[in-house]
C-alpha cells in the first residue's frame, strides 16, 4: 500500500506491514542496549552478592528485569514518535505514523499501556521473588522513575535544554533497574545512598553522562547541525566514558578489582572510545544529517561495548561476552529498520 506525500503531489511512499511498522517504531535494534545494561548491572549485583561469581540461580528475576525494561524502552521509542508526529510528517514522511502505517491513537495507547506493563513486570520480579530480593519494591520504584523520565522528555521538556538531560536520566535509571533487586546490599561502611554504594552511582552516572552527550549530539540530526552544539555533546559523551572507567578505582561496588583490571578497563574503553571518535570527528567537520547520524548509531552501538568493557572487569570473560552477543540480533534488524 502507498500514500501520496500531500494532497498536490503525486510522488507516493510505501507503507509497511503494522509488524514493521511497529518494530520501527520501537527502534527495535535499539532494544538491546537497553538489555546490556540490564545484564551489566545485574552481573555486577550478583557478582557482589557470590563473593565475585555471577550466580542465575534465580533467572526469573532477570527476566522480569530484561521484560520491564524493553517494555519502557520501547514504550519511549513509541512516544517519541506519537508526539514528534507533525515534525515528521514534515521531514520523514516515511515513518510509521505519518506514513499511516500506524495512528496516533494505537501509538499512544501501545506506548502508555507498555509503559504500565513494564512497571508492573519490575514490582513482580522483587515480590514473586521476595526472598532473594533485599529490598523487593525497589525495582518497581525505579520503573516507575524511568517511566517518569520517559514521559517527562516525550511529551513536555523535548524541545527544552532539560531534555538530554531527562534522556541521560532513563538510561541512568535503566541501569538502576538492572541492579535493583539485588540479593545483598553495599556494606554499612561503604558510601552509599538509597543503598546504592559509589561504583555503582559512577557505573550509572557515566554510562547516563554518556547518553546525555548523544542526545546534544543528535539534537539537529535531520538537518545541518551547530558544530558547536556536536563539539558539547562530544565532550560530555567523553566524560561520561570517563566516570566508567574510574569505576574500579571507586569504592568497589562488588569486589576488589586489580590494578591490572583497573587499567584494563580503561584501555578497553579508550580503543572503544577511538573507534567512535572517528565518527564524530567527521561529523563536527562536516555537520551533515548523514555524518552525524551515522555518529549516532556507532554511538548507541559503542554502548553495548562499554556494559560489556565494565562487565569484563568485573564480572569476567564469560558474562561479558553474553553481552557482546547481543550485537548479533541488534546487527541484523539494523539491515533492515533505522535505529535513531
Amino acid at each position: 500500500m502507498r500514500r501520496p506525500l500531500d494532497d498536490s503531489s503525486p510522488t507516493e511512499i510505501p507503507i509497511d506491514p503494522p509488524w514493521l511498522a511497529f518494530a520501527k517504531l520501537c527502534r527495535l535494534p535499539n532494544l538491546f542496549t537497553a538489555w546490556s545494561d540490564i545484564l551489566a548491572g545485574f552481573f555486577i549485583v550478583s557478582a557482589f552478592a557470590n563473593s565475585g561469581n555471577v550466580s542465575l540461580n534465580v533467572p526469573g528475576i532477570l527476566i522480569c528485569l530484561m521484560l520491564a525494561s524493553g517494555l519502557i524502552y520501547s514504550a519511549g521509542m513509541v512516544l517519541n514518535d506519537f508526539y514528534d508526529r507533525e515534525v515528521d510528517a514534515q521531514q520523514r514522511p516515511e515513518r510509521p505514523i505519518p506514513s499511516g502505517a500506524i495512528s496516533p491513537a494505537v501509538a499512544a495507547s501501545a506506548g502508555y499501556g507498555m509503559l504500565v506493563v513494564g512497571c508492573l513486570f519490575a514490582f513482580l520480579g522483587g515480590y514473586l521473588y521476595v526472598d532473594y530480593a533485599a529490598i523487593a519494591w525497589r525495582g518497581g520504584a525505579v520503573a516507575v522513575a524511568l517511566s517518569v523520565c520517559v514521559i517527562a522528555y516525550d511529551a513536555v521538556f523535548k524541545r527544552t535544554i532539560l531534555a538530554p538531560w531527562l534522556m541521560g536520566g532513563c538510561r541512568f535509571f535503566n541501569i538502576w533497574l538492572g541492579m535493583s533487586l539485588a540479593k545483598d546490599l553495599p556494606l554499612s561502611d561503604a558510601w552509599q545512598l538509597l543503598s546504592f554504594d559509589l561504583g555503582q552511582w559512577m557505573f550509572a552516572g557515566g554510562i547516563g553522562l554518556y547518553i546525555v552527550g548523544v542526545t546534544w549530539f543528535a539534537r539537529t540530526e535531520a538537518v545541518e547541525s551547530n558544530r558547536i552544539v556536536l563539539s558539547f555533546g562530544a565532550a560530555l559523551m567523553l566524560l561520561g566514558v570517563v566516570l566508567v572507567g574510574a569505576v574500579p578505582w571507586a569504592q568497589p561496588s562488588i569486589v576488589d578489582v586489580e590494578l591490572t583490571q583497573a587499567f584494563g578497563l580503561g584501555g578497553i574503553l579508550l580503543l572503544l572510545s577511538l573507534a567512535l571518535g572517528r565518527r564524530v570527528v567527521l561529523a563536527i567537520h562536516a555537520p551533515k544529517p548523514e555524518y552525524v547520524q551515522l555518529a549516532i548509531q556507532q554511538a548507541i552501538f559503542s554502548l553495548i561495548f562499554y556494559d560489556a568493557a565494565i562487565t569484563l572487569t568485573i564480572c569476567g570473560t564469560v558474562w561479558s561476552v553474553v553481552i557482546v552477543a547481543l550485537l548479533v540480533p541488534m546487527l541484523g534488524l539494523r539491515r533492515v529498520m533505522y535505529s535513531t
